[in-house]
């Protein structure tokens, strides 16, 4: 016969108070009901747990050894309800996250402190990775966020913000002190660009290549930040998304708008097949907070930072 949990509520109660009454009291059940589950406790696992004398019941060497195993399935119980208790204000869990660099280092970095501050036990995974579209078709995480938007039918992409390309030139620089600069106005700069097989290289090229207008081509970078590091130095001037911008103090930088308007879209993705956890959507929560943030700050500063929602 499988033991009972009242079995070894009561023997674990009595052991710790050592006897029937207080055990009793306890568990708030009458005297009569823990004697009778101590006795089926013996009988059911064939071992004698009591001896008895002068009319009290003394545990014998085997119900010492039993006393410490039933502690440790007491205490996991309570590691487990506690866990359920997490789960369900969302304080535990685990989130997992792929990002491509200019979100990662930047906004997602942002939103997961905050997020983290309210959800302390979560474990957080977080890949900064070029290939994002594919570490969620392997549904190694629960959500990507990329500037692609991949079409693929185990993807499913949602736009999360539109942000315009800005013009970071050296305050020492020519155009410096102008609002807006042209495509043509980089004519035979030394221009800073990105890895050749990112995406935002793609787009920006095609700006130029457009309109038949040469650059000199010397550094190529990983991200927004880095080329504002170097352009900060005066190595060059680039073409960046604004939160390479928003998320670092560079004085010696100049930012204009650009013209033709580059427009960079920032996707959410998730695997079609995974359920979103609701860590996940808590932590979409955050995200979306920090990028209404960013758009109000620059709005009040009247800084040349542009993000816009999705319709």
């Amino acid at each position: 016969m499988p033991l009972s949990h009242r079995q070894l509520d009561a023997f674990r109660m009595f052991m710790e108070t050592g006897s029937v009454t207080a055990a009793a009291e306890r568990l708030r059940v009458s005297q009569p009901a823990v004697s009778k589950s101590l006795v089926g406790l013996e009988y059911d696992l064939g071992l004698t747990l009591f001896v008895r004398s002068k009319k009290r019941l003394v545990p014998t060497h085997d119900a010492q050894l039993l006393h410490r195993e039933v502690q440790r399935l007491f205490s996991s119980l309570n590691d487990i309800e506690s866990f359920a208790r997490d789960l369900r204000f969302l304080k535990s869990g685990e989130l997992h996250i792929a990002s491509a660099a200019s979100l990662g280092h930047t906004l997602v970095a942002d939103s997961l402190a905050s997020f983290a501050a309210e959800h302390h036990k979560a474990r957080i995974v977080f890949n900064v990775s070029t290939t994002v579209s594919q570490i969620v078709i392997n549904q190694q995480v629960d959500l990507g966020f990329s500037l692609i938007q991949v079409q693929h039918p185990a993807l499913v992409n949602d736009p999360l913000f539109h942000a315009q390309g800005v013009c970071v030139v050296p305050k020492s620089h020519r155009l410096a002190g102008r609002e807006t600069i042209t495509a043509e106005d980089l004519q035979d700069e030394q221009f800073i660009s990105f890895m050749r097989d990112s995406r935002m290289r793609h787009i920006i090229d095609a700006a130029f290549e457009q309109r038949r207008i040469a650059r000199y081509q010397q550094y190529d970078v990983f991200t927004s930040v880095e080329a504002c590091a170097l352009v900060s130095r005066g190595l060059g001037v680039s073409i960046v998304e604004p939160l390479g911008v928003a998320y670092a103090q560079w004085p010696d930088l100049w930012v204009a708008r650009f013209e033709p308007a580059i427009r960079f879209t920032f996707n959410v993705m998730r695997a079609r097949d995974r359920m979103p956890s609701r860590l996940a959507e808590a932590y979409l929560g955050h995200l979306t907070r920090a990028i209404e943030r960013i758009r109000k700050h620059a709005e009040a500063e009247s800084r040349l930072i542009e993000l816009s929602l999705p319709a």
